[in-house]
């Protein structure tokens, strides 16, 4: 398995189970990464995976760290990155903050997916 294929399957297990997703903000706002043509703002699913970014790329230090409720997230995050169409990046990492990036619409199916499959 791929190293993103890895880190987006992390993301998936972390976030559903632990119910929380964490980013980094600029004054109070997103960070938005251009990525080819696209805007994507990263999430992780752990704050220990924020640390680790800081600890490699120390200009992230600069930022704040910001946690939000999986149900947070769900409900008001996702629904106005895809009005905005803005893409996320999930459990980017290594050197070079490399990951899937997914569209929030389609990031709100698998999420809604893999929670149904805790339940079932």
């Amino acid at each position: 398995m791929a190293i993103a294929a890895a880190q987006a399957q992390k993301f998936y297990e972390q976030v559903t189970a632990e119910r929380r997703v964490f980013t980094f903000l600029n004054d109070d706002s997103f960070l938005v990464f251009k990525v080819g043509s696209l805007e994507v703002v990263p999430f992780w699913s752990s704050a220990t995976r924020l640390d680790s970014i800081m600890k490699t790329h120390p200009k992230y230090r600069e930022y704040t760290t910001d946690e939000s409720t999986l149900e947070h997230f769900l409900a008001t995050t996702l629904p106005l990155l895809h009005q905005e169409k803005i893409n996320i990046g999930v459990n980017w990492s290594g050197t070079r903050l490399t990951g899937y990036d997914i569209s929030a619409s389609d990031l709100q199916k698998n999420l809604n997916y893999w929670l149904s499959q805790q339940r079932g």
